[in-house]
């Protein structure tokens, strides 16, 4: 973080309150700041503003046994590294944890259409811990953890080579339980919850969306075959299929999008917290969100090699 904004103060003292189990908080900053008086936080100053040279800076720093990684824009709940801590102990061959990071209770209507977007099962984000999976079970998939809910060994994070400086913003975390899971096991678990803010729908969203997106792109074309999935091709194949279909055969384009309000209101329903009155606006949301998807990494792969 560079400025304490009143979400980073209140990410800080939910660490502060996680008890015994906590040992120390380091807080990188690009300069000095204004902190509780606590003599468990430590202040690491790092100008480079890349994420991943910022957090090697702090995990080199760090002393504890294990390393739990939290944004400046989310709440740990109480029991966060209890439950962690706890289970990484009674399972000494599981390398990292992570877990769900649901939208807070007092989030504002466009932060639960933006929840909405990335909870939904099978057209959201895809992401287990976005989706607040029930369960414990093996992470498969780079992307069902997120860094936001994420608690490493240290000797695991070490020899992982920790994060990538070379990819910086977006994706260091994914390359990171890449590497993780190459070494040993990830796994999820429904009990270590963190409540991640939201970017409201649709401007700051939108705008995350594209950046996360756009660098998918790149990292599709430049980084081989490590950022290539079955899902990201389908969905291109998806976006491509309705679009010649709108130019070829407007009938079966209206067929499709029928189709696509249908399945979008289904499982929007079944994931969302907004009231049944904006019910109708979730199809919608969905068109804006895929199309950002999709022309986010059409456009990254196009300026890739720039």
């Amino acid at each position: 973080m560079d400025r304490p904004g009143p979400d980073a103060l209140r990410a800080v003292d939910s660490v502060l309150a996680q008890g015994a189990r906590l040992h120390e908080l380091l807080v990188v900053a690009g300069a000095p700041l204004e902190l509780p008086a606590d003599p468990r936080i430590r202040l690491v100053i790092v100008e480079e503003r890349n994420p991943a040279v910022r957090r090697n800076r702090a995990a080199g720093e760090a002393r504890g046994e294990y390393l739990a990684f939290i944004d400046d824009d989310a709440i740990a709940r109480e029991d966060w590294l209890e439950r962690a801590a706890t289970f990484l102990d009674e399972n000494p061959g599981v390398l990292a944890v992570g877990g769900p990071d649901p939208a807070p209770a007092e989030s504002t209507f466009a932060e639960l259409v933006s929840d909405t977007l990335l909870a939904a099962r099978f057209i959201g984000s895809g992401v287990a811990a976005h989706e607040n999976r029930r369960g414990i079970f093996h992470v498969t998939s780079p992307h069902d953890v997120a860094l936001v809910n994420l608690v490493v060994r240290r000797t695991a994070f070490v020899e992982s080579g920790g994060f990538d400086a070379a990819i910086g913003y977006i994706g260091e975390d994914t390359a990171l339980v890449e590497s993780l899971m190459e070494r040993g096991r990830v796994l999820y678990h429904d009990s270590v919850v963190v409540f991640h803010r939201r970017r409201a729908f649709p401007g700051p969203y939108i705008r995350q969306r594209w950046r996360y997106r756009v660098k998918t792109g790149r990292l599709l074309v430049s980084a081989g075959q490590r950022y290539r999935n079955p899902k990201v091709a389908g969905f291109l194949l998806a976006g491509l299929a309705f679009i010649a279909a709108a130019v070829f055969t407007p009938k079966v384009a209206l067929g499709m999008l029928a189709a696509y309000v249908v399945i979008t209101l289904t499982f929007g329903v079944l994931a969302t917290r907004l009231r049944p009155l904006a019910w109708p606006l979730i199809p919608f949301a969905f068109l804006v969100h895929h199309a950002t998807y999709f022309l986010g990494i059409c456009w990254g792969m196009v300026t890739a090699r720039r």
